[in-house]
């Protein structure tokens, strides 16, 4: 869709076509076709990141994965969804039907709150440990209900027309990219070095790292809600003193600058890991491992298995290390 409108853009401008001219659009149809993309686009971006988390938290809860079929159900339903929500960008253009815009963003809400309730679902009562993928796991839970949080009050034609194209938007924005993506990386990049590399990330400076970035990121973009809602329009080059912006928007340039730095301890962490860090012996270095990767060596040989494992559950590495448990869980679910 995007290259379709670039090619039509291109079009008027070099070959004196008329595909965006006021008469019939103009620029109200390139926002529907730029969206039409980039919205859905939003949502898979994140749904790998999803499926990170929904890798992380069974094994660190010592659970199988709370609402399995509803966790799919709901994956299903955000990819359908996604395509019916892009002109809630435009709701100040006067040009789309409020009314069902808004109501298909709230909609939205509720596959992603599903999945949500599944990882929390996952942690309540089980036997948690926060080793370092399951910290970023966590700082992901939070950040990304702020940002859902705040998704659901744009969803609302009457507060989106005071913020729009405000420091608010920024702030949802990074809150739910940013947030999402980043947090639930560092996750994944923790969880499965050791499958990688055949080395174990230093857990002192995996924490360092996710704490310099979670007060970072906070730091930086939740003061921008405020400064959103006070009236700081985006794309502005400078602000006056006497609008009293000038706080918290030094606050977000200090942690910017705290966020910029979190990345030093990740990449000394590396270099750290592949120069002096110690060779792990066991297949499963988190001890709880469900998915199919942790039921061969680290790192895997070119063929990746030896013997493949009977699959019987979604957590055939579990099974396999761990069966009188997995056969008390499966006569459970059986009930």
């Amino acid at each position: 869709v995007l290259a379709a409108a670039l090619f039509a853009l291109e079009a008027d401008r070099k070959f004196g076509a008329h595909i965006f001219d006021s008469a019939n659009g103009g620029a109200l149809l390139w926002q529907h076709l730029f969206w039409f993309f980039g919205h859905p686009e939003v949502y898979i971006i994140a749904l790998p990141f999803f499926g990170i988390i929904s890798e992380v938290i069974p094994v660190f809860s010592r659970k199988p994965m709370f609402g399995y079929q509803g966790l799919i159900g709901a994956t299903i339903a955000i990819a359908g969804l996604s395509v019916t929500v892009w002109a809630h960008h435009m709701y100040v253009t006067g040009g789309v039907l409020l009314p069902f815009f808004s109501f298909m963003t709230f909609l939205i809400a509720v596959p992603t709150g599903v999945k949500f309730f599944n990882w929390i679902g996952t942690m309540w009562k089980g036997s948690l440990s926060f080793e370092t993928p399951m910290l970023w796991a966590t700082g992901f839970l939070i950040t990304f209900v702020f940002g859902g949080l705040t998704g659901v009050l744009l969803a609302s034609p009457p507060i989106d027309f005071h913020v729009s194209d405000s420091y608010f938007v920024v702030a949802h924005f990074h809150y739910v990219v940013f947030g999402t993506v980043v947090f639930a990386m560092f996750s994944g990049f923790h969880f499965w070095w050791p499958k990688w590399t055949g080395k174990m990330l230093d857990e002192r400076l995996g924490k360092i790292t996710f704490w310099t970035l979670f007060i970072g990121f906070h730091g930086t973009f939740l003061v921008q809600h405020w400064l959103g809602a006070q009236g700081m329009q985006r794309r502005i080059p400078d602000y006056l003193a006497v609008e009293g912006l000038t706080t918290l928007n030094t606050v977000s340039t200090i942690s910017s600058f705290l966020l910029g730095m979190s990345m030093l301890p990740f990449f000394y962490n590396v270099w750290k890991t592949a120069k002096y860090g110690e060779r792990v012996t066991a297949d499963d270095p988190w001890g709880y491992g469900r998915s199919l990767e942790w039921a061969t060596s680290c790192p895997p040989p070119r063929h990746n298995f030896v013997a493949l494992p009977r699959i019987r559950s979604e957590s055939p590495a579990f099974d396999l290390h761990h069966a009188d448990v997995a056969a008390a869980e499966r006569e459970l679910t059986l009930r």
